[in-house]
Order: structure tokens, then sequence, then C-alpha cells
């Protein structure tokens, strides 16, 4: 398949798509395959980009014959197909079927992310073993994965003829990875109480309300001592240590996309008392939230 033809056709140039960005751009490098070539036929890569992009930034593509993975390195971007959105944030791995519309759009003040297009075979294969499930994984949670990546880097840098087993190797044991991943998930979910995941759905999309498991207690009828320790067994960590790291991977996120102040960030995500937010956060992170943004800065 030639992606650049077929990316160029595709491609819909969004008003918020800054003019100086052309499509191929955004492409990355492709690569030239020999259609004789049994590892790259098995899986083989069409294109990679390493995109910096800052606002205004979105694009929609009509559909591509192949496959996408996204690893969003920095900031915060979105994925919109199907009448519905996705936010990929720091650390996230979207694989996705591109054989459907979809846009691409920033949602910070910076968006980084590393994006392959994918070919071949094994290819749907993987992707019916995810059973089509277009979720962002997140490598903080599943660190394993990132050494393929750094695998990758190197063979990213030979443009003129990338090493086709290395790729498929690599590939290989990623989507291994991400399959069995989402099997333990699934299996996992299954075995925890609807009142548990109850807490934990609270926590993840609601964790600057203030919460006391004795709320919890009235709300569900169950002893908090109970909820305490069976919280702890399946998440392996207390009610209150998880509602701190999600509060703190928020507060992490609006250092490296806004300028808000420190004393708004803490209030924003849940923890009014500034010291205590500058505490917490430098015994999760081993830095101040000031030390940490002025870092992220240094790196974009």
């Amino acid at each position: 398949m030639n992606l650049k033809n077929e990316f160029k056709s595709s491609f819909i140039r969004q008003p918020s798509l800054s003019a100086g960005i052309s499509e191929y751009e955004l492409l990355g490098h492709v690569y030239e395959r020999d259609p004789e070539d049994l590892p790259g036929q098995l899986i083989s890569v069409l294109s990679h980009g390493s995109i910096s992009c800052q606002p205004p930034f979105a694009y929609h593509i009509r559909s591509l014959n192949c496959y996408m993975l996204l690893l969003t390195t920095n900031g915060k971007g979105t994925i919109h197909y199907d009448g519905k959105s996705l936010a990929l944030q720091e650390k996230s791995l979207l694989f996705f079927d591109c054989h459907q519309p979809f846009s691409l759009g920033i949602d910070s003040s910076f968006w980084n992310f590393e994006i392959y297009f994918l070919s071949g075979s094994n290819m749907r294969t993987y992707y019916r073993l995810l059973e089509q499930e277009e979720k962002p994984l997140n490598l903080h949670a599943h660190s394993s994965i990132s050494q393929y990546f750094k695998i990758l880097d190197w063979n990213n840098t030979n443009y003129i003829q990338r090493d086709t087993l290395l790729d498929l190797k690599c590939f290989t044991d990623i989507f291994t990875e991400i399959s069995l991943i989402r099997a333990t998930e699934k299996t996992n979910s299954q075995k925890i109480p609807p009142y548990l995941q109850y807490m934990k759905k609270c926590f993840d999309y609601s964790y600057a309300e203030n919460y006391t498991l004795q709320d919890f207690e009235d709300r569900l009828e169950i002893s908090k001592y109970r909820l305490c320790r069976e919280f702890s067994a399946h998440f392996k960590m207390s009610p209150l240590q998880y509602l701190n790291h999600k509060r703190i991977d928020e507060a992490k996120n609006l250092l490296c996309t806004t300028n808000v102040p420190i004393h708004e960030i803490g209030t924003a995500v849940g923890i009014d008392n500034t010291n205590h937010f500058i505490n917490l956060f430098k015994r999760e992170t081993g830095l101040t939230p000031n030390a940490y943004r002025q870092n992220m800065l240094n790196d974009k």
C-alpha cells in the first residue's frame, strides 16, 4: 500500500490546525516495504513519527487501511471516533483500528507523542484478541512495555532500512503484553465486588470530592473497616492512598499543561491545604510541585 497517497487523500485539515503543518509531518517517516519480505507481512511498520505540537492542533482522517499505535510521552491529546472521545494522557498507549473515521486534537498547552502506522497479517489477530477495545493503556502501571519502545527508538533512526525482524519481535512482545494485561484486568474486574468498584469509580472520576470511609459506610451499608480491608486487599493500597495517588497524577498533568498556581492546583484536585499538598506531592514523586513543573518545562 502507498501510505503517503492514502493519508493525503484521507486527510482533512481542521480549522484549528496550524497552516504551517503539512499532512506529511503528521505522518512521520514512511518506510518502503518489499511485499516479499515475510516478517514485514506479519507486522510491518509503514511509518513512524515523533510529533510535538501546541495549540491550535486538530485533524481528521476518513480512514486508512492499517492500524495505529500511539504513545503519548508528554502533555495530553484526544481522539474522537464513532461519537466517542478518549483522553490520551502522559504515558498512555492506544492501539487503534484506522479502518474508520477518526480525529486527533490537542487537549492541553502541548502534546508530544510517538505514532506508528502498522499493517500485516497478524494485526487483525491481535486486534481481535483485544476485543476491539480502543482503551488507552496506562504505562505508568505497566512499565515493562516501555522497554520495547526504547528498542524501537534505535530502529526508528534507521531511515534507509528498518530491521524488520527487530520490529516483528518488539511489536509481537508489545501486543502479547497488552493482551495478557487486558485478560488479567477482565478477570480481576469480575472478582472485585460491585461496592469496591463503586468506591474506585468515585476516586477515579470525582477525586476532588471530600470522602470519608463513614460516607461510604452510610451509602453502601457496609462496615467501613470491612470496606478498607477489602479495598486494600484488591487494589494493594488503602482507599486514602489510592485517592491521593489519583490526585497527584492529576496534579502532575495540570503542572505540565497549565500555568495555574500551585495552591489552585491543590484545590482543583481536592487538597485545599497547600502545605499538605506540597508534602504529599513530594512524598509521591520525590519533587516539590514547582521543581516537577520546572523539570517538565526543561524537557520540552
